[in-house]
């Protein structure tokens, strides 16, 4: 059709070569709102912000598996740090459009990316996700075995520790959509480290790859985690799953 011939064209010129594999990814911040509504302030959404740069590292991972990636995004706050000519910015380097926007999120291997509105492009072309920085977890997208999340933690600024998930269900905080009301409990939203993203992104290759190896500890932490869960889509059976090493270095979570 025109539209594949238009993208195996483009991703030609961004040095893709046919037939290799991409993976597309892409973290929140303040610009994209910024550039759409200059005059409003909209810092209400600063706590699901995060920083690209920790992204990074995972994406070097990829490529010595293989990969091209492919930092998406229509308004970006920073420009990638390039480490690898295979770590392609998109979002700064002049090519990006709207019909490539939809043809890479719909071809990509996987996509990762927090809780923004590109994410719902990959979903409708049923590809993988990891959804890393995700906030609040009553929102957490459960519906599909292709996607793997990992949440912020908060941090209590009174007790010096970060909630356990049951006390985030449990206040009712797994469904603040404000930074304001954060902000009043005395709760700092820690976004995911580098170490954190590229262990999620790097076990998502693994499954999709049929090499990832489920242990029983494994399933035991999954289920203590579901069994604490509270979505806003109560309807539907959760079917997603949050990220194994995640849970493996935040066992004091789960209390």
């Amino acid at each position: 059709s025109r539209e594949e011939h238009l993208g195996r064209q483009a991703l030609r010129s961004m040095g893709i070569p046919e037939g290799t594999p991409f993976i597309c990814f892409a973290a929140r911040d303040s610009a994209y709102l910024k550039a759409k509504y200059p005059r409003s302030d909209l810092n209400y959404h600063d706590f699901s912000n995060s920083t690209i740069d920790n992204y990074v590292p995972a994406a070097e991972y990829l490529v010595k598996r293989g990969y091209f990636t492919i930092r998406m995004g229509a308004a970006v706050a920073e420009k990638l740090k390039p480490t690898d000519p295979r770590i392609l910015d998109y979002a700064t380097n002049g090519s990006r459009i709207d019909f490539l926007d939809i043809y890479l999120s719909a071809k990509c291997r996987m996509f990762i990316c927090s809780a923004e509105g590109i994410g719902g492009i990959p979903m409708i072309f049923r590809r993988p996700i990891v959804f890393v920085n995700w906030i609040p977890l009553g929102d957490i997208w459960t519906w599909s075995e292709d996607y793997l999340f990992i949440p912020k933690k908060l941090w209590l600024h009174r007790e010096n520790r970060f909630m356990t998930f049951r006390e985030i269900y449990d206040s009712g905080v797994h469904l603040f959509h404000l930074t304001q009301q954060y902000e009043r409990l005395g709760i700092d939203v820690v976004e995911n480290t580098a170490d954190e993203i590229t262990a999620a992104v790097l076990e998502m290759d693994d499954r999709i790859s049929g090499r990832w190896q489920v242990t029983g500890d494994d399933r035991e932490l999954q289920w203590q985690f579901w069994a604490k869960h509270k979505s806003a889509y109560a309807a539907i059976p959760p079917k997603c799953r949050i990220g194994a090493e995640f849970l493996r270095q935040n066992r004091d979570l789960l209390g």
